[in-house]
């Protein structure tokens, strides 16, 4: 029998501004990247992908906004997770400090349980913000949301990723023509904002390569954005690069996987 890669699989259990979490399963051993949604909606989304509160190992929070922490404290509580959190996270979101967090200052690497984590720093409108890639089973998971613009040491986490979730938040001609008012669009298309579908693209292409199996489109603004336009834009910046692996888009309330993802 020819030897198997190992392999992990990749869940979106919400993706968007009305909550944001996401699941990397290693045989029974498990870890949320953010806990965005209320807690009873997100256990409900968890056994629609059969995966099981108990067997959360770990949580990483990326920053301290409302739709990327708000079910962490309650999953302490419930079912004794470790949060990892960084100081200005946990300085955002009141909640956070009534339960035991792990802290990490961005541009770390950790050991989470199984998942060696790394991080970086992200610019967007909030303290302590940060981009993961996480190693286990010798597969690399990139998740990478709520950023202005991806400064260097983004990019560079980001290299040779097996799997990528990024954010993709809007449609630049939406959101210049849409119902958001100036001060708005100036924030969600400033520097600390979003990344809107041009500069998802721009990311993506710096760093496809021929072993990246899955792109995940997420974040995609209810109001500025379409599965159809960020897709469409994505494939356009791919043209040309090594990428022939799965383009898919996270829904914004429902449950996107299990994605496969083999060890090179």
């Amino acid at each position: 029998m020819p030897d198997v890669a190992p392999s992990i699989t990749l869940w979106m259990l919400g993706s968007g501004s009305q909550g944001n979490a996401a699941a990397i399963a290693c045989g029974e051993r498990l870890l949320l990247l953010d806990a965005g949604v209320d807690l009873p909606v997100l256990l409900e989304r968890m056994r629609a992908a059969d995966l099981h509160p108990w067997f959360v190992d770990e949580v990483l929070l990326s920053h301290g906004h409302r739709d990327h922490v708000v079910g962490a404290a309650a999953g302490v509580k419930a079912y004794g997770w470790r949060v990892w959190a960084t100081l200005g996270t946990v300085w955002r979101w009141r909640a956070l400090r009534g339960v035991d967090v792990a802290p990490f200052e961005t541009g770390a690497s950790f050991d989470a349980g199984p998942f060696r984590v790394h991080s970086a720093a992200t610019p967007h409108d909030v303290d302590d913000s940060a981009a993961f890639v996480v190693e286990v089973a010798g597969v690399r998971v990139g998740y990478c949301t709520d950023l202005g613009h991806a400064p260097d040491a983004v990019l560079a986490l980001l290299q040779g990723v097996d799997a990528l979730v990024l954010e993709s938040n809007y449609d630049e001609e939406m959101l210049r023509r849409g119902p958001y008012p100036p001060d708005l669009q100036a924030r969600v298309g400033g520097p600390t904002g979003h990344l809107g579908n041009a500069q998802a693209g721009e990311v993506a292409r710096a760093v496809a390569h021929a072993g990246l199996q899955h792109l995940v489109l997420g974040h995609l603004s209810r109001h500025n954005n379409t599965p159809e336009l960020a897709r469409a834009a994505m494939r356009r910046a791919l043209a040309g690069t090594a990428f022939r692996g799965a383009l898919h888009v996270a829904p914004p309330d429902g449950v996107l996987g299990p994605l496969v993802v083999r060890a090179p």
